[in-house]
């Protein structure tokens, strides 16, 4: 069985099931296939035309594919590497070797071993904020982050607002702006301040952030995985079924779709926040839980890969990390498979207001100018790949951006805190549901698992209950 698609208009989904789940991305479909496993019946709507979530991949041949999603897992990823392992895929690590550039005050630099390539000042300065994150990263459990020290000040506070206290330098402040824009697809005066702790907690401190010499990829691409739970569950997935309305009843929840109603015991809401507050619950959720699914907008962000017949830039003794404060992009990494005689990839980001500007110019006017940057960064050779490709997430209606729910200022005591917890015979699942592993394909299985003991653990409680 496969997942099945939506191949006339008013199609009729099956109208009962043991449990609904709403998205077929890495959380969903984690959850749908620990349900099955347990005996229950699953079934799993989605909006898109594809499964995998925020997860996607393109061929390129031979068998090689670009990712143009959440591809990358970091140090004790343990869910994620096991689930890929089921899915018969191995991980290999990032490829590194080589110099990095640097492109900060209109002037590329190598980057030779850990210190960034800037003038003395500067470097002190991003040392010194670095060390100073870290030590505040060290006061914030991750688990609980509103348990930490003046949690409520760094709750009201941004990045951004930090750095005009702690960067003076304007080499400093350039490199720092560059990564917490591409590591959050946002300007740093919109970035929640004890969100940023957190997250870096789940990685242990912030250049474990910075660098992709600690972290690995899946052979065939993270899509893969979700494919495979997806073939697992066969035709328990409809695709092209966006849900419109979730409807509490004795006992039962309904969901309604582009694909009929579907009557089932219990929900899980394995969507991004914004997404699921497109949805119009009856009876309406709790006024903190309906504000809570408003206060965690997308980030924004572009992923482009661009294919070569060969990694060139090995040539030429770089890594193809490069960090630029220039042009539409910020950050570039070679992206190429592992093994002698595989394709070269380059795989770049524009994030926030930069992603903006990009999607507003034409197709051509968009490839020219990211490629443009990546000439620049590594010669007219990476001028002219054989193959294109990119992603704006932004524009995709069942995304609404990248790479993660961003928390409003002053959301973590409220919005945060409360998105995992069930309403009535709803559960909640998705990346922005746990605080460890946040955002990532990480979280999202941990969420998707963490559903999927809730209900059966509801389930179990209502067989047992007196009559």
């Amino acid at each position: 069985m496969t997942a099945e698609k939506n191949s006339e208009p008013g199609g009729t989904a099956p109208r009962e099931a043991d449990v609904v789940v709403i998205g077929a991305g890495l959380a969903g479909l984690t959850a749908a296939d620990a349900l099955l496993r347990a005996g229950l019946e699953p079934l799993v709507l989605e909006a898109r035309d594809r499964v995998g979530g925020r997860t996607l991949s393109e061929p390129i041949g031979d068998g090689a594919v670009v990712e143009l999603g959440g591809q990358w897992l970091a140090e004790g990823n343990a869910r994620m590497g096991a689930l890929a392992g089921r899915a018969g895929a191995a991980l290999f690590r990032n490829h590194t070797g080589g110099t990095d550039l640097m492109e900060i005050a209109g002037r590329i630099r190598r980057q030779r071993g850990a210190l960034p390539p800037l003038n003395l000042p500067a470097l002190l300065d991003v040392g010194l904020a670095r060390l100073k994150l870290d030590r505040m990263v060290g006061s914030v459990p991750v688990r609980a982050p509103w348990r930490a020290p003046r949690a409520d000040w760094l709750d009201g506070h941004s990045v951004g607002e930090w750095l005009d206290g702690n960067v003076r330098s304007r080499e400093g402040r350039e490199l720092l702006d560059v990564a917490f824009t591409t590591l959050w697809g946002t300007a740093p005066d919109r970035i929640n301040l004890l969100q940023a702790l957190m997250y870096i907690g789940s990685t242990g401190r912030f250049d474990n952030l910075t660098t992709t010499k600690i972290q690995d990829r899946i052979t065939g691409g993270a899509a893969h995985v979700a494919q495979w739970l997806a073939a697992g569950l066969g035709d328990r997935v409809l695709l092209e079924a966006p849900v419109t309305e979730l409807v509490r009843g004795n006992g039962t929840v309904e969901a309604v779709s582009a694909r009929g109603r579907v009557r089932a015991r219990r929900a899980v809401v394995a969507l991004a926040p914004q997404l699921a507050d497109r949805i119009s619950f009856e009876p309406r959720l709790p006024h903190d839980r309906a504000v809570a699914l408003r206060s965690l907008p997308m980030g924004a962000v572009t992923k482009v890969s661009a294919v070569y017949s060969t990694p060139f830039w090995r040539e030429h003794g770089l890594s193809g990390k490069a960090l630029t404060s220039h042009g539409p992009l910020t950050a570039v990494f070679d992206n190429s498979a592992p093994g002698d005689g595989a394709a070269g990839v380059l795989v770049a980001f524009a994030p926030g207001g930069r992603a903006r500007d990009l999607a507003a110019l034409p197709a051509g006017e968009r490839r020219q100018a990211v490629l443009g940057t990546l000439a620049r960064l590594f010669g007219p050779e990476a001028g002219s790949p054989d193959l294109y490709f990119e992603k704006d997430w932004t524009s995709d209606p069942w995304s609404r951006g990248g790479y993660f729910g961003l928390p409003a200022i002053g959301a973590m005591h409220g919005a945060v805190r409360m998105l995992a917890e069930p309403i009535g015979p709803i559960h909640w699942a998705g990346s922005e549901t746990v605080l460890k592993d946040y955002g990532g394909m990480e979280g999202a299985v941990a969420s998707g698992e963490r559903a999927a003991a809730e209900v059966l653990a509801a389930l179990t409680a209502e067989v047992e209950q007196p009559v």
